[in-house]
């Protein structure tokens, strides 16, 4: 028998053990059992986080497109996260274009106003040196006019101001030609 619960905290533990073959045979199940995984695959936890920003969070680029396949949605409105700002914060670059292909909005903000933008100019400390500016190229890349590197978020920081903090002197040269282009 289907337990919505049941499934959806199961898909929430693959997801993170990037286990693609059981979320994959779990979203199976629930499409079987509801005729849709619209709801398991866009559900938020307590923490405000869905399916999809954890797959980002891990980099899995499998699972990130088994999950926007299924519908989740690249972009929730009113969530606490976002999936892009999961893949910048934690130097998945190649799950950037993904995002913005489906639809992912640049300037979405999450909890405490902060950009995908800003989370590529403050990583989580275990991204290696070499990838520190791979994902703010890569927002650049696909919405170079696009992306406002003067916004701030509630503690009245710019992306330009979290690359100096963290020393980021790759990414502080971007977004130094990028401010040039705003004024």
């Amino acid at each position: 028998m289907f337990h919505y619960y049941d499934c959806s905290e199961l898909l929430f533990r693959a997801v993170k053990d990037a286990n693609f073959e059981e979320v994959n045979r779990l979203l199976s199940i629930a499409s079987a059992a509801t005729g849709t995984i619209f709801d398991i695959v866009n559900e938020e936890d307590d923490n405000g986080m869905t399916p999809l920003i954890e797959a980002c969070i891990s980099g899995d680029e499998r699972i990130v497109r088994l999950l926007l396949d299924s519908g989740a949605k690249s972009q929730l409105w009113c969530a606490k996260h976002t999936p892009l700002r999961g893949a910048a914060i934690c130097g998945h670059h190649h799950i950037i274009p993904i995002l913005l292909n489906a639809g992912a909005n640049p300037n979405l903000v999450s909890e405490g106003n902060r950009t995908p933008l800003m989370g590529a100019c403050f990583l989580r400390e275990n991204v290696p040196k070499e990838k520190r500016a791979l994902c703010v190229k890569a927002l650049f890349d696909c919405y170079p006019l696009d992306l406002d590197p003067t916004r701030r978020n509630s503690f009245g920081e710019s992306a330009l101001d979290l690359a100096r903090i963290r020393g980021y002197e790759e990414s502080i040269q971007i977004l130094e030609k990028a401010m040039d282009r705003v004024a």
